[in-house]
């Protein structure tokens, strides 16, 4: 099989646990690109916390953001963009603060992360990301003294709401009181966190989305990841695969799983092997 696209979430499969792509996955993703490979950054980021990213991969490729609710194209076009409804919204944050009071948690107005509390959350991912990086790469942070009146006054743009909990018996209670919700779709992210976004949205509808729009099949991608948020793209690729550090509910799903981990350019052993074939 000749391989057209290739879609790589980024923490845990891509970057390293530093948060950093290795140099053998970035020289791979470039050969890839040379070979005529479309390589689509796949990550449930927003796309301000990609730039950084991005400006090492191939220029010109597409990109699926916040967990499938954004996507654009080879021209950095917008294609799609798929906002959490305003009444879903709105019942997440009073559930939050009705029975969950002391929980963490944030949501994207587009680009803009909004909290009501700068939490360690904030403290040790982004305001770390921006103190560490040139400003043309960071991420602006807005605290707000009341989600629901920001919702009303500005009628964000909402991709997805994220919550996270060290105690993970809480966090799995909040996830079961959640998803009684209609119109929503959770995801776990990483070790302590959930990720909500609108029903139906997620990486592999994405993946679905993009192949249709380049008048490619699904049986000729290449998607691999790490976490459940990547179970949906590897389930509908063609060739699904798991980097060996990967959850177990990912490797269940596969159809191939690396012999390296995300530390050790698991994705450039994938590219050596499907795509260039050596």
């Amino acid at each position: 099989m000749k391989y057209k696209l290739l879609a790589i979430d980024m923490d845990g499969t891509f970057l390293d646990k530093e948060h950093m792509p290795t140099k053998g996955n970035i020289e791979y993703v470039h050969k890839a690109a040379e070979a005529g490979v479309k390589v689509v950054v796949c990550s449930g980021r927003i796309p301000a916390a990609l730039k950084l990213i991005l400006k090492d991969m191939p220029k010109n490729q597409p990109v699926i953001a916040g967990n499938g609710s954004i996507v654009y194209d080879h021209n950095s076009r917008e294609l799609y963009y798929g906002a959490l409804e305003r009444d879903a919204l709105i019942e997440i944050i009073n559930i939050m603060r009705r029975d969950f009071n002391n929980v963490y948690y944030h949501f994207y107005d587009g680009d803009i992360v909004c909290s009501e509390r700068f939490d360690k959350i904030i403290a040790d991912f982004y305001y770390k990301l921006n103190s560490t990086m040139p400003k043309e790469f960071g991420v602006e942070i807005r605290i707000i003294p009341d989600s629901i009146y920001y919702i009303d006054k500005y009628n964000p743009k909402v991709a997805k709401v994220e919550i996270f909990e060290e105690d993970l018996n809480l966090l799995q209670s909040i996830r079961d009181r959640l998803e009684m919700l209609p119109g929503i779709e959770i995801v776990s992210s990483g070790f302590n966190g959930i990720e909500i976004t609108n029903k139906g949205l997620n990486k592999g509808n994405a993946l679905e989305f993009l192949v249709n729009h380049y008048g490619y099949s699904l049986d000729e991608c290449i998607a691999v990841g790490n976490d459940e948020n990547d179970v949906e793209m590897i389930k509908k690729a063609g060739l699904g695969i798991a980097v060996r550090n990967a959850k177990d509910c990912v490797k269940e799903v596969a159809n191939y799983i690396t012999e390296k981990d995300n530390d050790n350019d698991a994705v450039a052993e994938v590219i050596k092997k499907f795509i260039l074939n050596k």
